[in-house]
């Protein structure tokens, strides 16, 4: 891809109205842009990104038996009010008449949707246990967006729901889908770690986030020195404990902020009784299914990536979730720096490289190709010429060497491993 060519525009000042550092980088690189509070257009590089990071999340979900389907964002307002979430709700849950002056709500979560699909369709525990996931919009109609990505009004989420016969097979898949969830934020590139929390409007049993530790972060965790506990504040002040001591092991809690990138939770018969979505037994009775639920919000995700892989100069991708693998920099005017230019493009592959290939000056190149933080930069130029072929750059670690024309794949490659 040219850059020339790419619908994108770099800001070289930092935004003042920009508190998190990944809002900033965003902004300033010219991956999103801000249509109305808390809602955002994603131009073309943020959506590459984006769309690797729902990738990563729909191959782990495939892995442990997910089939993927999409559940309407435009629901009627009568499937809320079976389970009691349209008058429990409040303000944030965004309601309409359509024109048949039918009660409509545009759904924040689809525990609804699908408990209404299953109820139609899973008739025998022969046919559990079962998970099905989506990736795609929801509206939550949020008080205080902030953070660019992180808490916005309309976002892609990855959401799953499981359905069983029993406590066991419930209890079996969760840790199915905490091992899956480990995976891929390891994946991504980010270091999460998995508390304990309060289900909320979720309801239902056991329910846990997965928190990216940051001082940027709106939850206060408590996590304990001497064993792996680890909760969200919110449970102890629920369960009425001391914020201080373990409740585990009576060890010292230290507290810590984090953003929540992920959320699961064991619904239980909440949704199934209050809906009807019952199945016959092997002893054929009838039961009301058990549910779990798994949420991952995949635009908070791609700014979570990028507050946590980011340097003084800009964004510094994981190779995983890069919109591209190598941004190829041609520096200077000479008919064979733009031919070696050309070469290069095809040799490394339009699909994964950004070649700049615009009219300006080696240091707002350079400075763009650290703000945009591709994991290889190659720079074509007459002095790495001169020295014998091309610069190439690891992003993350700085380091930097001439590789001949002939071994330019390879070194890349090498870099990218």
């Amino acid at each position: 891809m040219r850059l020339s060519q790419l619908l994108i525009k770099t800001e070289q000042q930092t935004p003042a109205d920009a508190d998190l550092i990944s809002h900033r980088l965003l902004l300033r690189s010219g991956l999103i842009r801000q249509v109305s509070t808390g809602i955002y257009s994603l131009t073309p590089l943020a959506w590459r990104a984006m769309q690797r990071i729902a990738e990563i999340a729909r191959d782990e979900m495939n892995r442990i038996g997910g089939q993927e389907l999409l559940l309407p964002v435009a629901q009627p307002a009568s499937l809320w009010r079976e389970t009691g979430r349209y008058a429990a709700i409040d303000a944030s849950l965004a309601r309409f008449t359509d024109r048949n002056r039918q009660e409509m709500v545009l759904a924040m979560t689809h525990e609804e949707a699908v408990t209404d699909l299953a109820r139609h369709v899973i008739q025998s525990h022969r046919q559990l246990p079962v998970m099905v996931y989506q990736i795609q919009t929801k509206f939550r109609d949020e008080a205080r967006p902030r953070g660019g990505l992180i808490r916005l009004r309309e976002f892609q989420m990855k959401d799953a729901y499981s359905f069983h016969a029993d406590a066991q097979s419930l209890t079996e898949f969760y840790g199915r889908v905490t091992a899956a969830y480990k995976s891929f934020y390891a994946r991504c590139g980010i270091q999460a770690i998995q508390v304990e929390s309060d289900a909320g409007m979720m309801g239902g049993g056991d329910a846990h986030e997965f928190m990216l530790l940051s001082d940027s972060g709106e939850d206060t965790l408590l996590l304990c020195d001497a064993c792996a506990y680890a909760a969200n504040l919110e449970v102890l002040e629920l369960q009425q404990l001391t914020g201080d001591i373990c409740p585990r092991c009576e060890g010292t809690l230290r507290r810590m902020r984090g953003i929540e990138v992920g959320n699961i939770f064991q619904l239980g018969t909440k949704y199934s009784e209050a809906m009807g979505a019952f199945f016959t037994d092997s002893q054929g009775a009838r039961k009301p299914l058990l549910m779990g639920c798994y949420g991952i919000g995949i635009s908070r995700m791609l700014a979570c990536v990028v507050e946590a892989n980011h340097d003084g100069a800009g964004i510094v991708w994981p190779t995983s979730v890069a919109p591209y693998a190598v941004h190829l920099v041609s520096l200077g005017h000479e008919p064979e720096i733009r031919t070696m230019a050309e070469e290069l493009h095809a040799m490394l592959g339009a699909e994964n490289t950004l070649w700049d290939d615009r009219p300006l000056g080696a240091g707002r190149k350079l400075q763009d190709a650290d703000l945009l933080g591709m994991p290889v930069r190659v720079t074509a130029s007459p002095r790495a010429l001169a020295a014998g072929g091309v610069e190439v750059r690891h992003r993350q670690t700085g380091r930097t060497r001439i590789a001949a024309l002939d071994e330019v794949q390879m070194v890349v490659d090498s870099l990218l491993q």
